[in-house]
């Protein structure tokens, strides 16, 4: 059964590791995320293409032979991490506060790296170190691809359409899990900007969810927001066709779109280094992320998120 970081979190070997998992799990986005732990190094699976043939049939009659359509899937692990290099004399003159900040801070840039992974990720482009991200997944070929500018022959971009956008959530299927809609603040201003006008009135509710923070919802639909990478570069801004963006609406589940690993994050203490006077922790995760349903992820492309939303 595929849980997220923070019920992972209760089964925490060790104080660092609880502090770790509760880092990764400050962002929107690997806060629901669940992860399926896995034996080996990848997840082999059947994804379900076409449903078989059925019917009705007449006394003495047979009835029609079929058979559904499926297709082998796999997806690999990948080796992600870093090692912590902290000078032997900052611990001595500031004490173990100094590790605990540079853990904290390393840790971050992970899952913020991470975050852009899921959406930008890409096997080719960094030959083979990242999997693949939302992206790289749902192109303009495939059936999950709205183009919020009108046909899929259209290349230029326009404002965020909420028509569009209620088309890109019942696009996607939620077969054992809840749906999110994923964008960036700018993105979230403009959805906004155009609920405010009285002749559309958008849909935008504020909940408060399990943890007590507000969220933001898009009618039922709960509303991820994905900010900057460890490089503070945007991840989802103008940066595809026509300088466009994009929002993913992503079912996530045990049978829908999860995350995958061997293990739980593991954060080793190697001591102190023979070649230089620092302390070094190693922290490291195998993971990766399935998309286990074709139909658990949608994209609405060809978006400009500098204009207020229009009906």
């Amino acid at each position: 059964m595929a849980m997220t970081l923070l019920q992972q979190g209760q089964f925490a070997s060790s104080g660092e590791q609880l502090a770790v998992i509760n880092e990764l799990s400050a962002g929107d986005l690997l806060q629901v995320m669940p992860f399926r732990s896995i034996d080996g190094n990848s997840i082999r699976f059947r994804r379900e293409e076409a449903l078989p043939d059925v019917n009705f049939r007449n006394i003495n009659a047979a009835l029609q032979q079929s058979y559904g359509e499926v297709s082998l899937q796999s997806e690999a692990l990948h080796l992600y991490g870093g090692d912590l290099r902290v000078d032997q004399a900052i611990l001595q003159l500031e004490g173990s506060e100094a590790m605990a900040w540079n853990i904290q801070a390393r840790v971050r840039a992970m899952r913020m790296d991470f975050e852009r992974c899921v959406i930008k990720g890409s096997e080719q482009l960094t030959n083979g170190l990242e999997f693949n991200g939302l992206q790289a997944r749902i192109t303009r070929e495939t059936s999950q691809y709205v183009n919020n500018a009108g046909s899929l022959e259209t290349n230029t971009k326009s404002a965020l359409s909420f028509q569009k956008l209620d088309e890109l959530i019942d696009t996607v299927d939620a077969t054992a899990g809840d749906k999110y809609l994923i964008m960036s603040k700018k993105m979230r201003r403009a959805l906004t900007a155009g609920s405010r006008d009285s002749l559309i009135n958008g849909g935008i509710n504020i909940l408060t969810d399990g943890l007590g923070r507000q969220r933001m919802m898009y009618g039922d639909t709960p509303i991820l927001i994905v900010d900057r990478d460890s490089k503070n570069i945007p991840i989802l801004s103008n940066t595809e066709t026509d300088n466009s963006s994009s929002i993913y609406c992503v079912s996530f589940g045990d049978t829908d779109t999860v995350g995958i690993q061997n293990g739980t994050i593991g954060v080793r203490n190697l001591g102190e280094s023979t070649a230089k006077p620092e302390h070094v922790v190693r922290i490291e995760w195998y993971c990766g992320m399935a998309v286990m349903n074709g139909r658990s992820v949608g994209r609405l492309a060809m978006i400009d998120d500098g204009i207020p939303a229009v009906a």
